[in-house]
């Protein structure tokens, strides 16, 4: 698992690659929760267009920075979802809530 970030105007974008899983979602819910409180930024964009696998820790973990943002009174938007991680989204509910690029 790998994570970047790229700070836009009004918005931080998280650029996540490899497996999300029990492993990974914890570092990743705690990296992005910091880079996203240290910024102004409202919005948040995690962008999936390198993961390869997620499970439902990684739900658990979008569900967390969905709350944060709600707090801080910005959106939040998933772009870059593959076939199984799009049904994943659609299982659970998340593109109902979350905004899906």
């Amino acid at each position: 698992m790998a994570l970047r970030f790229r700070q836009e105007p009004d918005r931080l974008v998280a650029e996540v690659s490899g497996e999300i899983d029990h492993h990974s979602a914890a570092e990743l819910k705690e990296r992005i929760a910091r880079e996203y409180s240290r910024g102004t930024a409202k919005d948040l964009e995690l962008n999936f267009s390198q993961v390869t696998f997620m499970d439902s820790s990684g739900v658990g973990m979008v569900i967390g920075r969905f709350k944060d943002t709600q707090t801080r009174g910005g959106n939040m938007a998933v772009s870059g979802l593959s076939g199984d991680i799009k049904r994943l989204f659609e299982l659970s509910g998340l593109h109902k809530i979350i905004q899906v690029k």
